[in-house]
C-alpha cells in the first residue's frame, strides 16, 4: 500500500462498484452498511497483525465501494424514475435548465437544441428528477432559467437506433432502406453492426449519467419563469464567460474553424458539422474534439510560463494555475476527461510544491476515485473506461517502447517524432479492445494520423486562446483568426486525408 496507496485503492473501490452491479438483485444498502463498519472495525482491531489488517482494509474499501454504488441507486419517492411508465404522457412541466445547449441541430427544417433540465413539478404534482428537453427553437436558453414547458414526456428508448430503422421502413420503400443503411454503415462506423448488439441499452446507459426521461416541446409551449433561479453563482459565471467566448468564435472566424475551436477550448461540439466528426472517427483522431488531458495538460503548461513571464512566485503561481484549471472544468462542462486531467495535474503541481516525486500510477487513482466517489456509475461510462485506459497505456507501455531507441540517436529525432510515436501506438493499443468492442470499429490509421495531427492541434489551441484575449484588436484579431483558420483547415485536409486510406479504418 505504500508504493502507490491511491491506485490500490481506486482498484478495490472499483471491485467493489463492480460487485455491487453485478449483485444488486441479492445486496441492500443496509447490508453493504453493515459489511462497511464491521471491516473497518475488524481493521483497527488486528492494527498489530499487518497482513490480517490489511485484509481487512482492502475488504472495507471493496465494502464502501459498493456502500456508494447502491446509494447512487436510491432516489426519493417523488423522482421522476417512479412517476413514469412506459408511454408518453402530454405534461405541464415546471424546471430549471442545467447546462448550456448540448447539441443543436437542424430537424426537418426546424433547429432543435437539447438540454439538461432539473424538474421542479409535473401538472402541479412535485417531481424531481435530471431529464433532457428537445426543444425547437433557435432561442439559445441560459443555465439557471425556470421554464414552463407544455409538451410530451416519456422514458429513454431502450435501443433508439433499432426504432429509428423501424420507423424508416414504415415511410419509405425497402429497396430505399438498404440503400440508406448500407451507406449509414459505412458512414458511420458501423450503424447496422451497432443494431445487432445486444447489450446496448440507450435506457440504462442515460439512467447511469442520472438521466430518466426525456420531454419534447416546440418554443411557442415554453414560458420563461425567471432567469438564474437556484443557480450555482461560480458554475453561472463559467456559462457566462463560455457564451461571451462562443460568441467572439461566431462573430469574428468562419463557421466549420469556429465551431473546430469551441470544440478543442470549451467542449462545445454543439454545432461542428457531421462531416467533420466523420473525419476526426474515421483518422482515429476523435478524442482531440473532446477536452482531455493533452488539451488540460497544455493550457496548464501555458499558465506557468505566463506566470514565469511576469516573475511571479513559484507557490503563486502553481496555486493560480490550479484554480484556473478548476474554472476550466466548470467552463467545459465537468466532462470525465476534464475532471480526470484537472486531478491529475492538481496532484502533479501539489507533488512538486511538497517536493515529493509524483507518480503517475498514483495522480491516476487519485482522478478516478473522485470521479467515482462523486458518481459511481461513472465506471460504466464509455468516455470515463476509454480515457483512463488511453493513459494507464500511455504511462505504462511509452517507456517500455522507449527502451529500444538508443540514446546516442539523434535527439530531435527521439524527442519530436520517436517518442511522440510511441505515445501514439500506447494509447491506440491500450483503447483497441475498447473501440472495437463498443463500436465495433477498428482505426490502424491512429497511430500515424495522431502523430501529424495533435501537433497541430497544440499550436491551434496556443492560437486559439490568443484569439479570446486579443481578438477584439482590430488589426491583431483579424490576423490570429486569419492564422487559426488557415490552420485548422489544413486539420481538415489531413484528417479528411487519414479518414480516406484504404484499410485505415474499418467496422466489424
Amino acid at each position: 500500500m505504500t508504493k502507490r496507496p491511491l491506485l490500490i485503492v481506486s482498484v478495490f473501490f472499483i471491485l467493489g462498484i463492480l460487485s455491487a452491479a453485478s449483485l444488486s438483485n441479492l445486496l441492500n444498502l443496509t447490508q453493504a452498511f453493515t459489511s462497511t463498519l464491521i471491516f473497518i472495525l475488524a481493521t483497527v482491531i488486528s492494527l498489530k497483525f499487518i497482513k490480517i489488517s490489511r485484509i481487512f482494509l482492502f475488504l472495507s474499501i471493496i465494502s464502501l465501494g459498493a456502500l456508494l454504488y447502491l446509494n447512487s441507486n436510491i432516489f426519493p419517492n417523488a423522482h421522476i424514475k417512479y412517476f413514469l411508465g412506459e408511454n408518453r404522457i402530454s405534461s405541464e412541466i415546471i424546471g430549471i435548465i442545467k447546462s448550456p445547449a448540448e447539441t443543436r441541430r437542424v430537424y426537418f427544417g426546424k433547429v432543435g437544441s437539447r438540454y439538461l433540465f432539473q424538474i421542479e413539478s409535473i401538472d402541479g404534482l412535485k417531481i424531481t428528477g435530471l431529464v433532457l428537453i428537445n426543444i425547437k427553437t433557435e432561442k439559445d436558453y441560459q443555465y439557471g432559467d425556470r421554464l414552463l414547458v407544455k409538451g410530451t414526456i416519456k422514458k429513454p428508448p431502450a435501443d433508439v437506433i433499432a426504432r429509428a430503422l423501424r420507423f424508416a421502413q414504415r415511410k419509405l420503400r425497402t429497396e430505399a432502406i438498404s440503400e440508406i443503411a448500407s451507406s449509414s454503415a459505412k458512414k458511420h462506423g458501423g450503424l447496422l453492426a451497432m443494431t445487432k448488439r445486444k447489450d446496448f441499452n440507450y435506457r440504462e446507459y442515460l439512467e447511469r449519467q442520472n438521466i430518466f426521461a426525456i420531454i419534447s416541446a416546440s418554443e411557442k409551449n415554453i414560458t420563461l419563469l425567471s432567469h438564474n433561479y437556484n443557480s450555482n453563482p461560480v458554475i453561472r459565471y463559467a456559462y457566462l464567460i463560455r457564451d461571451k467566448i462562443k460568441n467572439q468564435f461566431l462573430e469574428k472566424m468562419p463557421l466549420e474553424s469556429g465551431a473546430f475551436l469551441r470544440a478543442i477550448l470549451l467542449g462545445d461540439r454543439s454545432e461542428l458539422p457531421k462531416k467533420l466528426n466523420e473525419s476526426f472517427r474515421n483518422s482515429g483522431t476523435m478524442h482531440i474534439l473532446a477536452i482531455s488531458g493533452l488539451h488540460v495538460a497544455l493550457i496548464a503548461a501555458a499558465f506557468l510560463y505566463f506566470f514565469k513571464l511576469i516573475r511571479l512566485k513559484r507557490k503563486i503561481s502553481y496555486a493560480l494555475t490550479m484554480l484556473f484549471l478548476v474554472f476550466l472544468m466548470l467552463l467545459t462542462g465537468s466532462s470525465a476527461s476534464v475532471v480526470r486531467a484537472t486531478v491529475m495535474c492538481i496532484v502533479f503541481l501539489t507533488g512538486i510544491l511538497l517536493g515529493r516525486q509524483v507518480d503517475g500510477y498514483n495522480s491516476l487513482g487519485a482522478a478516478a476515485l473522485f470521479i467515482l466517489i462523486v458518481n459511481p456509475k461513472d465506471i460504466f461510462n464509455i468516455g470515463f473506461q476509454l480515457s483512463f485506459i488511453a493513459v494507464l497505456s500511455m504511462i505504462y507501455l511509452t517507456p517500455k517502447f522507449m527502451l529500444f531507441v538508443k540514446k546516442e540517436w539523434n535527439f530531435y529525432l527521439r524527442k519530436y517524432l520517436l517518442e511522440p510515436f510511441s505515445v501514439s501506438v500506447s494509447a491506440t493499443l491500450g483503447t483497441f479492445p475498447f473501440i472495437l468492442y463498443y463500436f465495433r470499429m477498428a482505426t490502424p490509421i491512429a497511430i500515424i494520423s495522431n502523430i501529424f495531427i495533435v501537433p497541430l492541434m497544440f499550436v491551434l489551441m496556443i492560437g486559439g486562446m490568443c484569439f479570446i484575449v486579443f481578438g477584439w484588436i482590430p488589426f491583431m484579431g483579424g490576423f490570429i483568426s486569419y492564422f487559426n483558420n488557415a490552420l485548422a483547415n489544413i486539420i481538415f485536409f489531413l484528417a479528411e486525408f487519414f479518414a480516406g486510406v484504404k484499410f485505415g479504418h474499418f467496422s466489424i
